[in-house]
């Protein structure tokens, strides 16, 4: 066969697998919380799909073609392999996107391989392999098939599907020109639907000629997150008196936690625990996901600011504080504090840090965390204060030990999260879920008992919360985890503070008013840390031992993105200021957003920089 023949047969087997692309991709949009109506938000989609996908299907195509020169059996293998990994890489990005609407990046696969915040049943991957061995076999019988000269392989089809991907990517270009000079959401938000998906923009052309909106352009501009890592904080040095007795503080914390499984039947020994303290019943973390979450706890910031305090190595003032007045810090995680950053950013200024628990999966890591943190406790000088942070995991993973005694059922016996989809029953799930809490719970009794053995329950404050919640398809649009909406559904956490000085029915004073993890630092430090600046210095958060404010709205980020959320509505913005109005369920919502609470939402992530 000569290198043109292998070159017509290549064309024709990357037309085909173009055409599986197109096939594939249109599970994307399957899960669009409306289908658009308008022409040319459908025009972009059909345009976009095709285009796109017959791209990323060419550029397979030339990456391979140094291949046609290798010997018939091992160019066929070596084609087959790469072609069909490409495929399966865009099948398993549709269900990661149909769990959480963002595509696989390289932070996302560096938390599956790592196995300790994103941990896949073995069921999973073998499913998983089986598949790839079955798309390599079936790429092997095209490559044959086509080879063989069967007669659709005589019709002259390549220049007219090459022709036809041109139109149909200069449609798609020309009407996300139109789109970002009008800054029309409908096109912006189908954009990311498509993975690699970057169609051109051309602002300063339409502004020349008189068919830019600069009204609307500037207020998604306004909107968008900033990249600066130039900081101002805090605004002024701290300013703090003596704290002659000073007390220890706790945070304890417990990954995935949803605010329903905080009860006397999920969580006997914390909800026991809390009835010596105050719970607040309208709390929001300020994030949907750990890093974020984890962020604001420590620092009273929103989590947009992470990347700016990540590019300084800027530890919280917080942190600070307690080292200047001398605290023993005892910090056990099971995650790896390294991934997110967290060694960078809130415990940038400690030596020595422990970087995690020892165990191959999350329950042996709690237990070993919980036993580390009893034997430190034990060894503490106790002539001084101590800062205890403990972060338990096994909720993230929906897991416990096999013989752990008080089991929810029907439930699950393992999780695979490809056969999850829009009509899975929750139940066996939930179960699953509410086991690993009811087993979280028996280990911070362990170190509640500690505390009682040791006499030091009535001198520690100790903030018990979550750091995101769960979504287990709540809202029916097959959301399943964190990171994906910022429903109540992954950000509504239990939070409850006990210890001395809390006041009485403090908690249900503020249960008409949103609370945030934002709020914990500078109630901390005004109360009990001898910090008398203003809080607006150093957080945008309350102090919330005093009277309750009124706070219609909050702010809430995620890796790339945040959310302004009210008590019936979110306003969605992506990093470049895209955006999407919704009701608190993640489906559209009529009418328009508050943009007082925009521009309000907009002076807290722009307060601390420079």
């Amino acid at each position: 066969m000569t290198f043109k023949q292998k070159l017509h047969n290549h064309g024709w087997f990357i037309l085909i697998n173009a055409v599986l692309a197109i096939l594939i991709a249109i599970r994307y949009f399957v899960y669009l919380p409306t289908f658009p109506s308008d022409g040319l938000s459908l025009g972009f989609i059909v345009s976009g799909l095709w285009s796109q996908m017959t791209l990323l299907a060419a550029v397979i195509g030339l990456v391979t073609i140094p291949l046609l020169l290798l010997p018939q059996p091992i160019r066929r293998i070596c084609i087959a392999v790469i072609a069909s990994l490409a495929l399966c890489i865009l099948i398993i990005d549709t269900f990661v996107f149909a769990q959480y609407r963002f595509h696989m990046n390289a932070v996302v696969v560096e938390l599956v391989f790592s196995g300790d915040v994103v941990d896949f049943p073995i069921i999973t991957w073998l499913m998983a392999i089986s598949g790839v061995l079955v798309l390599v076999a079936l790429e092997y019988w095209l490559l044959v098939k086509i080879a063989s000269k069967p007669t659709f392989t005589r019709i002259k089809l390549g220049r007219k599907f090459t022709y036809l991907t041109i139109i149909m990517a200069l449609i798609c270009n020309g009407l996300h020109i139109w789109a970002a000079a009008n800054a029309y959401q409908p096109i912006s938000i189908v954009k990311q639907y498509l993975p690699l998906f970057q169609p051109a923009t051309a602002n300063s052309f339409m502004e020349k000629h008189g068919w830019l909106n600069k009204e609307a352009v500037e207020k998604q501009k306004s909107m968008a997150l900033k990249g600066g890592s130039s900081l101002n904080y805090p605004l002024s040095p701290l300013q703090t008196k003596t704290v002659d007795k000073p007390v220890n503080i706790m945070f304890l914390v417990i990954d995935s936690w949803r605010f329903d499984t905080f009860n006397k039947d999920n969580a006997p020994n914390l909800w026991a625990l809390a009835q010596q303290g105050e719970s607040f019943d309208n709390h929001v973390s300020t994030g949907n996901a750990t890093r974020t979450g984890i962020f604001g706890m420590f620092y009273g910031l929103p989590g947009t600011y992470w990347h700016s305090f990540l590019a300084n190595h800027k530890s919280p003032v917080f942190m600070d504080r307690l080292q200047q007045m001398d605290y023993q810090l005892g910090l056990f995680a099971a995650a790896k504090l390294t991934s997110p950053e967290f060694d960078q950013t809130v415990f940038a200024n400690v030596k020595n840090l422990r970087i995690r628990s020892e165990g191959n999966s999350s329950p042996e890591r709690d237990i070993n965390l919980t036993k580390d943190w009893k034997a430190w406790y034990d060894q503490r000088d106790q002539s001084k204060p101590v800062f205890s942070f403990l972060f338990y995991d096994s909720p993230h993973a929906y897991d416990f030990p096999k013989n752990y005694e008080h089991q929810y059922q029907p439930m699950l016996k393992a999780i695979n999260y490809l056969e999850l989809n829009n009509e899975t029953d929750v139940t066996p799930f939930m179960n699953r879920y509410k086991t690993s809490v009811h087993f979280t719970d028996s280990l911070a009794k362990q170190v509640i008992d500690k505390l009682k053995e040791t006499g030091d329950l009535e001198n520690t404050v100790i903030i018990i919360t979550g750091d995101h919640a769960q979504e287990l398809n709540d809202n029916k649009l097959n959301y399943w985890g964190h990171n994906s909406n910022f429903t109540p559904a992954q950000t509504k956490v239990p939070f409850i503070v006990v210890g001395p000085n809390v006041p009485k029915h403090i908690g249900k004073d503020w249960n008409n008013e949103f609370t945030s993890h934002e709020d914990i630092v500078p109630t901390l430090m005004t109360q009990y840390l001898g910090v008398t600046s203003p809080i607006d210095d150093y957080s945008t958060g309350v102090n919330l031992f005093e009277e309750p404010q009124q706070r219609p709205w909050m702010l809430i980020s995620s890796y790339s993105g945040y959310g302004i959320v009210s008590k019936d509505s979110i306003l969605e913005v992506g990093a470049t200021g895209q955006s999407k109005y919704m009701d608190t369920t993640n489906h559209p919502k009529e009418g328009s957003p508050n943009y007082q609470y925009v521009q309000q939402a907009l002076e807290q992530i722009s307060r601390f920089r420079k």
